[in-house]
């Protein structure tokens, strides 16, 4: 993936970030809809057609029961179509996730369990998106591992940018010290970050076709290394310092529940870069030791 598009990319995050804090601040109640799609809606429609009559009681029982076994509809169809692997079983699970929580929604409680319904499916589907993220990646050969490690990478610059408009936004929300520290922080936190994507990505790029090492990898993951080491330090010192305004200046009038907080995914990126940095040029002098032994 070009340069170009990756930051294209990291812009339209920003973007989207901003945009959805704005359309929240100008219509709260859009916050709802994260806790309503789809399970609150079709809870909302089981519930008046069971108030229409006896009859649609019966209608909206057998609704519910077609809409709980469709996880467990879909693991039958993936077992046609291929051999079922362990964490193809969450969606049996999914689906007495559904039953239960559903059926509490059904019977008292209905936006509360609407809500711990939706928190469910997203729960269960992103764990099992993940597992099969991970199947693919042990599965793939050296060149579409290549790709989807480039694929991961840019996903990830997505992610800090958007955290990144987020932070921007609370900046601003808030005309308070503490509001402001914690959202200067988390902008440049964060920002730093996603140029640890774009150089991640070059390094990625580096690669021959089949994912060799090459004397452009080991030189891109040296410097990606001095630059990981440089960005771990910045983001602990920044965040030392928007805790350390929040606690001096802190007004016990105004509130009183100031958080100490750190940038965990921030740093977890840059001690991934470091290990994924060494082991290259480790790797790589290694191989050219063994070369000339040869």
């Amino acid at each position: 993936m070009a340069e170009k598009k990756f930051w294209r990319l990291v812009a339209l995050s920003a973007i989207l970030a901003l945009a959805g804090c704005a359309a929240l601040a100008t219509w709260p109640e859009l916050a709802e809809l994260a806790f309503m799609l789809p399970c609150g809606y079709i809870i909302d429609l089981l519930w008046d057609i069971s108030k229409t009559g006896a009859a649609w009681r019966i209608l909206a029982i057998i609704l519910y029961a077609l809409l709980c076994l469709i996880p467990a509809g879909a693991l039958y169809l993936i077992s046609k179509k291929r051999r079922l692997c362990r964490e193809d079983w969450l969606l049996v699970i999914l689906s007495a996730v559904l039953l239960i929580l559903v059926g509490r929604a059904l019977d008292s409680h209905r936006t509360v369990y609407s809500a711990f319904a939706q928190m469910g499916l997203l729960a269960v589907l992103v764990t099992w998106l993940a597992f099969r993220l991970l199947r693919r990646i042990d599965s793939a050969d050296d060149g579409r591992l290549v790709k989807l490690v480039r694929i991961v990478v840019v996903l990830v610059g997505m992610f800090f940018a958007f955290l990144a408009g987020v932070a921007g936004v609370a900046v601003f929300a808030q005309f308070s010290l503490a509001a402001f520290a914690d959202g200067a922080a988390s902008v440049a936190s964060s920002c730093i970050t996603v140029y640890g994507c774009l150089l991640g990505l070059r390094l990625v790029n580096s690669l021959g076709e089949g994912g060799e090492l090459t004397d452009a990898t080991v030189e891109q993951a040296q410097g990606f290394y001095r630059y990981s080491v440089r960005a771990a330090g910045a983001i602990l010192l920044l965040s030392l310092a928007a805790n350390l305004i929040k606690l001096i200046f802190i007004n016990t009038r105004g509130q009183n529940n100031v958080n100490v907080e750190f940038p965990v995914f921030q740093l977890l990126f840059c001690l991934a870069a470091l290990i994924v940095s060494r082991f290259i040029t480790a790797h790589k002098k290694l191989r050219d030791d063994n070369d000339l032994f040869v």
